[in-house]
């Protein structure tokens, strides 16, 4: 069975989508996304996961079987990011491109 993920959640990114917050009263620059949703990919392996919230960190990633997207957004800038998603006639993932405007 083929199947997607639609999250506004982002997976978690330990190498990507930093964000700084302050800590202390200290700025701090610290990984984001949720450690669930990344373990619900990890479990049930949809073919890819579409995510979003995080609209500053645009980014694209495997995680196990999964290709896993969030396109980001640039509101202050009034530029909306979105991503077109390739499937063969089966259902599998191909290839993707990341649009804008």
């Amino acid at each position: 069975m083929n199947a997607s993920l639609l999250a506004a959640a982002p997976w978690w990114r330990p190498d990507a989508g930093d964000t700084l917050v302050i800590r202390g009263g200290r700025p701090s620059i610290i990984p984001v996304g949720s450690k669930a949703v990344r373990e619900v990919i990890k479990k049930y392996q949809p073919v890819v996961g579409l995510h979003g919230h995080i609209h500053e960190s645009k980014g694209a990633q495997r995680v196990g079987k999964t290709m896993c997207f969030n396109p980001g957004s640039e509101y202050s800038s009034d530029v909306l990011r979105g991503i077109i998603v390739d499937f063969d006639a089966a259902g599998d993932y191909l290839d993707f491109l990341f649009t804008s405007g």
